[in-house]
Formats: structure tokens, C-alpha cells, sequence
């Protein structure tokens, strides 16, 4: 399991230095900025690597002749999903390969994306393939129905790799989480946890909830458990989680539950939960900066940058240090949208975007009312999720599929 762990100093005297380091910052990009529009500029565009041929390329990694065989269904399955899909612990991929009795290869099971669905039919084409009979189901489910958000309602609940016997556990869940439900399985639910691990929980733990609902408790003003609290009802508030609620006076803080139920607790068992305002304006500041910059694959500076490297810089400018590649930058921070629920984007949430066969290719910073900076060919622009603007990129809202919070 990778962790993201982020340390913060609260002292007035350190952030007021972070502070004034920015804006040093600020100003070396700018200069930069500046001297890469002049006359001795080096700033040239460099698109990323092609794609085309690429299912190609990974089918001749295993059958270098491209001549599949049926008995070998099952490693073509796994190999497609180890080259081009994205980390099974995070996205959900279940797909039983076999050949059926009219000779025909049968995909039965599930994947999140039709992107991976099409993907891996064209995979199986590439390995002379071509009865392939596509039964594979794309999440959420139908059967979920609207109620597909759920709210842990226990202490906690843990997250297995199985509804079954045997099976292991995936990550702990908190009270007041909040899930994406993506299928029922018997007494369990298939759901996203609140940092995007993929897992079955027990159905009895999780308060089932509609989008309105949902997103009233989640985005709701909030508070972090510091240390455990136990209610006089016997429900322990746990150390860790984030529940909705604010800090009153008299040395208390009134908290809602999932459920609705009210509890007040002393105020030294929690604190105020949110994100860091001026933090966000900065990563946001930094990045309009590299506003024109070319594109350019591998790049971070004003020469050339490409998507990972405008967030790693962004990100960097408040010391926070993110991994090299948008599929790495997705294991960190907080999952606050999916595909198919958009409503807790908030502004400096990091997005992620599926390429033409289901891996993560594409990255860029959530700028607020549907807009979003991010470097693509032929440069770093603003793009927008909205059909109704100008600037709408109906490629990126079309592969979206996750967005991340890292604080």
C-alpha cells in the first residue's frame, strides 16, 4: 500500500518564511517568464511520444508473431491490464477470458472505463482474435441505481480484495467517510474509499445516500478527530477521521453523523478540517505563470513543460513534492470526483484523464467553475469542462476519470 504523507509546520514564523520564499519564487518564474518571449529565447514545442502502433508494440512483447493462443487467454488478459491498465488496488478491473462452445473468446466480469473495455478487445483483435463475444460490465453498475455515494456510519469498516472467503484487507474505512459505490455483492459493497482504494465493505457499515445528500455532508464545514471520543450512545469517534462539524464555544464542538444525529465533544479532540486558502492561491499563481509556455514531454521549466511537470511545479512552490508522472501523482492526496460525479471539485484539486485505452495519460490543476490549467500540445492553456464556454475541451471531458485533493 503507498501512503502520501504530507508534513506541515503551524508555526506563524515558518509560514510567514514560506511565504516570503514564494514570492521570490514567483519572481524567478516570472523572470523567466519574460526572458523565454525574448529574442534569445530556446523555447520549442515537443510533443510526447505517439501512440499509434502501441497495442502493436505491447501484443509482440508477448506473442512476437501476434498468433494467439486460446489456452493462453488468461496471461493476455493480465498482461493487457499490467501494460495499459492503471493499479487494480485503485481501479476496478475483474475479467474472466475463455473460449466458449460456439469458438467464440467470451469477456465476462467488469472494468471502471470503456476506454479498458475497448482496449482490451483490441488487444485480443491484435492476437488474431476477432470473434470476441464483449460481455464486460463498466462501473458503477446499473443495478446501484442513484443511491451510489455511501457514508460510513460505524466507527470503521474494513475494506477486503474479496465479498468472499478468502480474502484480505485493502484499507480501513472511518466513520463519516465518504464511498462511491460501484457494485453490490451480496452483503458487501464494491466501493472507492475516501483516498481512492478499491475494496468491498460490508453493506450494514455505509449509510447509502444520493448525490444531494452526499455532497452535503462532504463538503460541508468539518473537523479532524485529533484523538478518540467515545458517545454516550457507546460510538467511538475515531482519531484520523473527518466528520462534519464546527468548533463552538465553551471549549466544544458540535458534530453531525452520518446519520444525522447531533453529539457535542471537547473541542481539544478535534480540529478545524479544511483546505490551506493562501496555499491554493499560490499553486494556482505559480501555474497561470506557465501560462503559453510550449509544450514539451519531460519539460518543467519555461522552455518547455509538459502536464506532470506544471503540477510538480505548481505543487512544489508550497512545498509539497509530487511524484514525476501524472499515473504516480494520482496515488497521492484525497479522491474527490470521479467520471460520473463532479459536484466536490473544488479549486487546486489535481485531475486525471484516461488515454485511448484506459491508462492514466493526462494530468492538470482544477481552477474552479469548470475550469482547469493544464500543458498540452501546442502549450500550457485553460481548458474547461463546460460545453457552453469558449474554451471547452471536449477530449478532456471525455476522458476525465479522477480527481485527487492533497491536503
Amino acid at each position: 500500500m503507498q501512503l502520501f504523507l504530507v508534513v506541515r509546520n503551524s508555526q506563524v514564523s515558518i509560514a510567514s518564511r514560506r511565504r516570503h520564499a514564494l514570492g521570490i519564487l514567483l519572481g524567478i518564474v516570472a523572470m523567466f517568464v519574460a526572458g523565454a518571449n525574448g529574442a534569445g529565447a530556446q523555447s520549442q514545442e515537443g510533443a510526447p511520444p505517439s501512440n499509434l502502433g502501441s497495442l502493436e508494440r505491447i501484443a509482440k512483447k508477448i506473442e512476437p508473431d501476434l498468433q494467439g493462443r486460446p489456452k493462453r487467454l488468461t496471461q493476455y488478459v493480465n498482461f493487457f491490464q499490467s501494460q495499459l491498465g492503471n493499479d487494480a488496488r485503485l481501479f476496478a478491473f475483474d475479467v474472466d477470458a475463455r473460449v466458449d462452445a460456439n469458438g467464440r473468446v467470451a469477456l465476462e466480469g467488469y472494468v471502471e472505463f470503456p476506454e479498458t473495455r475497448t482496449g482490451l478487445e483490441k488487444f485480443l483483435h491484435m492476437l488474431g482474435f476477432q470473434d470476441v463475444d464483449n460481455r464486460l460490465q463498466t462501473l458503477p453498475a446499473n443495478d446501484v441505481g442513484d443511491a451510489r455515494f455511501g457514508l460510513v456510519k460505524t466507527t470503521h469498516t474494513l475494506s477486503y480484495d474479496s465479498p468472499q472467503q478468502p480474502r484480505g484487507v485493502v484499507t480501513d474505512c472511518l466513520l463519516g467517510e465518504p464511498l462511491y459505490v460501484l457494485r453490490e455483492a451480496g452483503d458487501f459493497l464494491l466501493v472507492h474509499s475516501g483516498e481512492g482504494y478499491l475494496g468491498y465493505v460490508a453493506a450494514a457499515d455505509v449509510l447509502r445516500v444520493e448525490a444531494a445528500a452526499f455532497e452535503n455532508y462532504a463538503t460541508a464545514p468539518a473537523v479532524a478527530m485529533v484523538a478518540n471520543f467515545e458517545t454516550d450512545g457507546g460510538l467511538v469517534l475515531p482519531e484520523g477521521a473527518a466528520l462534519k462539524g464546527v468548533l463552538g464555544s465553551g471549549g466544544l464542538a458540535t458534530i453531525e453523523l452520518p446519520t444525522g444525529e447531533t453529539v457535542e465533544i471537547p473541542a481539544d479532540k478535534c480540529r478545524p478540517a479544511g483546505a490551506p486558502a493562501d496555499d491554493i492561491e499560490q499553486i494556482v499563481a505559480t501555474g497561470r505563470l506557465l501560462l503559453g509556455t510550449p509544450y514539451h514531454w519531460g519539460g518543467k521549466t519555461t522552455d518547455g513543460v509538459d502536464c506532470s511537470g506544471l503540477v510538480q511545479v505548481s505543487f512544489a512552490a508550497v512545498g509539497l513534492h509530487l511524484s514525476r508522472d501524472a499515473n504516480q501523482q494520482y496515488y497521492g492526496g484525497r479522491l474527490t470526483a470521479t467520471r460520473w460525479h463532479r459536484g466536490r471539485l473544488r479549486r487546486g484539486d489535481t485531475l486525471y484523464f484516461a488515454g485511448e485505452h484506459g491508462k492514466i495519460r493526462h494530468t492538470a490543476i482544477y481552477l474552479g467553475d469548470d475550469q482547469f490549467l493544464h500543458a498540452t500540445m501546442p502549450r500550457v492553456t485553460i481548458g474547461s469542462f463546460n460545453p457552453e464556454d469558449a474554451n471547452y475541451d471536449e477530449r478532456r471531458d471525455k476522458s476525465f476519470v479522477f480527481a485527487k485533493r492533497l491536503w
